[in-house]
């Protein structure tokens, strides 16, 4: 693998003059999606939003030599698990050998959901300097509770040079949350043999028709209870077809030249249609509804389907390293192209804010030193540490080269995935840190990742939004398994149009150029 590629391949060259809203939104879950959700446009409350700390001011505790601890919050992470707690040890020595007077507790979360338990913690006014958050942070932010945290990237040493240009056009547009990580965008993969085993296969690689990818679903469908896996809605699916029926944005422009939503628009109700299709014939999963990730990914590796979408880069790199165990080195995987028709590509990269991220608390004492901590994650020292995970449980060291140990596929970056100043010449060729499906990802999403234009749904519009978002699911779910039809179109386009989704195109036209 050419390992010096990799990093390149991760700073995807986007076209920074596509229309990007003029806000932000919100994306919740693992895998996100491309509907905005509920939050307000606000500005920061930090009290150096007006460039006082063009230089960083140093601290207190930093001429003292005293140690500060500073609270974090991280999702699944709690220091009864012994690997982490070793690692969060030597994370802390790390910081103290590169002079940050910082080390670092974990807030031990309770069971149950993370984002849940966050928001109660937070309105209860226990607040940590840190704080990862998953959705749920606009209403902090609206409250002043999260720090502006412009002035601390200008400043930066590690993480200005870090930053992606979707990552740049999320801040700009939502300065509170940094998540310094590839694009976390599905891209669909199939087994190698699988594929080669189809007298399409040559075709679809070469020719991504829509025409073509239904001749390569007929062949896979033999043997098989499905083609496409997925976990309860279409995203995986619509990350290899949506651009092709038209759907470039999340906002779609009308004949008229009005911008209407994506997935109320004449694009949509023709991919429907052919979803519904390839449910009737049994290439989507006739359980998809039901079915979660797991259930998705075990009938992806037992061979049950043969095609699902994943992230790219390091959840691809964890599906193919599953698939090679259970069905040997000819199961490694290759990664499918989007479908050619109206346009082509991926689903559109969300810039109006990021999804998830880490935030800093603006009522915190130590807003200076706590970022210091984020910045070192970007370090050379942060980035072995955050992706390598412990020596001699993720990972061996000999001569300066480190293999990775079987243990490492189930180690994830507590803070940032980024491979920006991580030394991957010095990785064992035998244990690559990526596989070749998981380049081959990047590869593809940065040849065809293009920026959505989502924005932030401002307060006034929520509710209603969220009326007019559940019942475009309702809708979308009775169409793909056949209790609607076409012929039922117009009257939902209208019901969705009275609970709040014409409120709130009128405020799309108003806000998008």
């Amino acid at each position: 693998m050419k390992k010096r590629l990799i990093a390149s391949l991760l700073s995807l060259t986007l076209v920074t003059g596509l229309l990007a809203g003029c806000g932000s939104g919100e994306k919740p879950g693992d895998t996100g999606s491309s509907e905005t959700n509920g939050g307000q446009e606000v500005s920061g409350t930090t009290e150096n939003s007006d460039g006082e700390n063009a230089e960083k001011e140093e601290s207190a505790e930093s001429e003292s030599g005293e140690v500060v601890t500073l609270r974090v919050t991280l999702k699944g992470i709690s220091m009864e698990d012994e690997r982490q707690r070793v690692w969060f040890d030597e994370y802390n020595k790390a910081l103290a050998e590169a002079g940050i007077p910082a080390k670092l507790e974990v807030v031990e979360m309770q069971s149950g959901s993370y984002q849940d338990n966050l928001s109660l913690m937070l309105n209860s006014g226990d607040i940590p300097d840190i704080i990862y958050f998953q959705g749920g942070d606009q209403v902090f932010a609206a409250q002043g509770i999260l720090e502006d945290l412009t002035p601390y990237i200008e400043n930066s040493t590690y993480v200005k040079n870090a930053l992606e240009d979707f990552q740049k056009e999320r801040l700009a547009n939502y300065p509170y949350l940094l998540f310094v990580t590839p694009a976390l965008s599905p891209t669909p993969v199939i087994r190698t043999d699988v594929l080669e085993g189809c007298a399409s296969a040559e075709a679809v690689l070469e020719d991504p028709t829509i025409e073509n990818y239904e001749k390569l679903f007929e062949e896979l469908k033999e043997g098989r209870k499905a083609v496409f896996g997925l976990d309860g809605n279409l995203k995986g699916i619509n990350a290899m077809f949506d651009q092709s029926f038209g759907l470039t944005t999340t906002w779609v422009k009308d004949d008229s030249g009005n911008y209407v939503y994506g997935r109320v628009s004449r694009q949509s109700l023709e991919e429907l249609k052919f979803y519904a299709s390839l449910y009737q014939k049994g290439i989507i999963d006739k359980d998809y509804l039901s079915a979660n990730w797991e259930v998705k990914e075990n009938d992806f590796y037992s061979n049950n389907t043969a095609i699902i979408s994943g992230n790219q880069g390091a959840v691809i790199d964890l599906y193919n390293s599953n698939q090679v165990a259970a069905n040997g080195e000819g199961a490694a995987l290759t990664v499918l192209p989007p479908a050619k028709g109206e346009a082509q590509g991926y689903l559109p990269l969300d810039v109006s804010k990021e999804s998830r991220g880490f935030a800093i608390s603006a009522l915190s004492e130590h807003k200076d030193l706590a970022f210091e901590v984020l910045d070192f994650a970007v370090s050379g020292p942060g980035r072995m540490l955050d992706l390598m995970g412990t020596e001699g449980k993720d990972y061996t060291v000999e001569n300066g080269v480190y293999t990775l140990l079987p243990d490492h596929d189930t180690w994830y970056a507590n803070f940032f995935e980024t491979f920006e100043n991580f030394d991957l010449d010095a990785m064992n060729p035998d244990t690559p840190y990526w596989s070749d499906a998981a380049v081959s990802s990047a590869e593809m999403m940065a040849e065809y990742a293009t920026m959505d234009n989502a924005f932030v749904m401002p307060e006034e519009h929520i509710v209603n939004w969220d009326a007019a978002e559940t019942k475009l699911a309702e809708f979308t779910a009775d169409f793909v398994i056949g209790n609607k039809t076409e012929a039922d179109w117009d009257a939902f386009v209208e019901e969705w149009n009275s609970v709040g989704g014409a409120a709130v195109t009128e405020y799309a036209n108003s806000v998008l150029q």
